[in-house]
């Protein structure tokens, strides 16, 4: 029988190879989450590294009233320049990334040597505002410290009475939490690839042919349902496995031009990695590929079969992005859920963490077990007469 099913095999594979449709879904469609991410890591790279420390530029209202504030930013490094009227409307439209507004008070205040009030105008939904007023706020308590010690001083009072504490910031990552932010990413795009690789074979080679009147003929041929089944699977699952390899390829390749050579993004996703990650995703792959499958067998139309695998990749993919910002502490029994275990898993190897081999081989024998079964399920599918009506 397996004589007859690589045969099988070799044929699905020769016929999708000239399909443009398999072959953009393995080829190019894979490449979409890479550049995605490669552009939006090169913009805020860029916004970033716009605005280093020591050439800030500041939009001030009411400078006149602060001078000796002013002489402390320009002696810092940033650059003053006077706001126009009504900073506010200015900002929320965009034209300005964030004002200081000085009002006549500060003048008093501060010869009262009493607390004077800044206000700050910033559009939060501007990612670039945001880094331009973070350092703005640096420069601000900066002075208002150096102030403060200086207050202290004339009264005779050392200036570390008044930081009883002292606070040490170490990171115990290698890369920002920004950069992070992207790497976890990562997991989401793959789980995606993974459960769209191969879904075009998949529809084809039951649903595709059952409309074209190609599958009844085939079932006539001397070789066991189940072995024209595997056949069709083993095919699919290598288109999948095809399109997984060049997204981490392209992963790699983005990450090398975006973050540059030994960057963050370029370390964490090493050939270990990239290696690491496809294992564990091989037994995730075989169940996508049996969902494909089984799928494509009980619908009665392509088009109901595209339907249902088009809405298919979003069900495991969306748990994969709720973790880029609500990440969860890795347990056992997470290890035991197919899809969810993955996004762990390649999550640890994006933070440049080795995961544990025992979660890691749960997550494979779960996955792999749930797999067997749902290829079990297709084969019994397959035996039916209502593959040739569907349903």
């Amino acid at each position: 029988m397996w004589r007859r099913v690589i045969v099988v095999f070799a044929k699905e594979v020769v016929d999708n190879i000239r399909d443009r449709r398999s072959l953009l879904l393995a080829l190019v469609y894979p490449l979409m989450g890479p550049v995605l991410l490669g552009v939006m890591i090169a913009l805020v790279t860029g916004m970033v590294l716009a605005y280093p420390r020591g050439h800030v530029r500041l939009w001030v209202q009411g400078g006149e009233f602060a001078p000796e504030l002013m002489a402390f930013l320009e002696d810092e490094g940033a650059t003053i320049r006077t706001a126009p009227d009504d900073p506010e409307a200015h900002v929320r439209r965009g034209r300005l990334k964030h004002v200081v507004v000085i009002p006549e008070t500060f003048r008093s205040e501060f010869a009262a040597q009493r607390p004077a009030t800044v206000k700050l105008f910033v559009n939060s939904s501007r990612l670039s505002g945001l880094v331009a007023v973070n350092q703005t706020i640096d420069l601000l308590e900066a002075y208002s410290r150096e102030v403060g010690g200086r207050r202290l001083a004339e009264r005779g009072v050392d200036p570390q009475v008044a930081q009883p504490v002292t606070i040490e910031n170490v990171s115990v990552t290698r890369g920002t939490h920004l950069g992070d932010l992207f790497l976890l990413m990562v997991p989401p795009f793959i789980i995606f690839t993974v459960f769209m690789g191969g879904v075009y074979l998949a529809i084809d080679t039951t649903s595709g042919e059952r409309e074209r009147g190609s599958l009844e003929p085939l079932l006539i041929n001397p070789i066991e349902r189940t072995g024209l089944m595997l056949g069709k699977f083993m095919a699919a699952l290598l288109f999948t496995a095809v399109a997984v390899i060049v997204q981490l390829i392209a992963f790699k390749i983005i990450f090398y031009f975006a973050g540059g050579a030994g960057s963050t993004f370029d370390r964490n996703l090493g050939p270990g990695a990239m290696l690491g990650i496809f294992m564990v995703a091989l037994p995730l792959m075989m169940l996508a590929v049996a969902v494909q499958v089984i799928i494509a067998t009980v619908t009665r139309s392509f088009k109901e079969a595209q339907t249902y695998l088009g809405l298919l990749p979003l069900v495991p993919a969306i748990p994969g992005m709720a973790l880029v910002f609500a990440p969860v502490q890795e347990q056992t029994w997470m290890m035991t859920l197919p899809a969810f275990s993955q996004t762990l898993v390649f999550g640890t190897f994006m933070r440049g963490e080795v995961p544990g081999l025992g979660p890691t081989l749960v997550s494979m024998s779960a996955t792999a077990l749930v797999a067997l079964l749902l290829v079990a399920l297709a084969a019994w599918l397959y035996e039916r007469e209502q593959l040739i009506f569907g349903g």
